[in-house]
């Protein structure tokens, strides 16, 4: 896994870049990875990503997420594997119609030992 901060074009958001299997391993795809703490989940990935991977193949049952905004969405989902150094991982991989950008959530966020620790206070304006 390499983690950075992406360009000014995304604010300098945190990325990371690893590869993502199928659960059987037999095809993976090298991705990056916005680092999003607001997403519960193990990864959201574009659908064209999610179908090369042919994670349709092993779905579960269909998920319901909220968005941020309050808005219910239904999502494909499927187990993935995604390699952090030398250790795979076994998360949630979902995906739905207009994904553009892959994230990365807290699911897998915590078991690598990444962890956000948001302020118990929020005061504006902010220095």
């Amino acid at each position: 896994m390499k983690a950075f901060f992406q360009n000014r074009d995304l604010n300098y958001a945190p990325v990371a870049e690893t590869t993502v299997y199928n659960p059987l391993k037999t095809k993976s795809l090298r991705l990056k990875f916005l680092i999003d703490t607001g997403f519960q989940g193990g990864i959201l990935i574009p659908l064209k990503a999610y179908l090369s991977l042919d994670l349709n193949l092993f779905e579960k049952e269909e998920t319901i997420a909220a968005t941020a905004t309050g808005i219910e969405v239904k999502l494909r989902t499927s187990k993935a594997i995604i390699e952090f150094d030398d250790e795979n991982l076994e998360c949630d991989a979902y995906t739905t119609l207009g994904v553009r950008r892959a994230l990365l959530g807290r699911e897998v966020l915590s078991r690598v030992g990444l962890s956000y620790n948001p302020p118990q206070e929020l005061k504006l304006p902010l220095r």
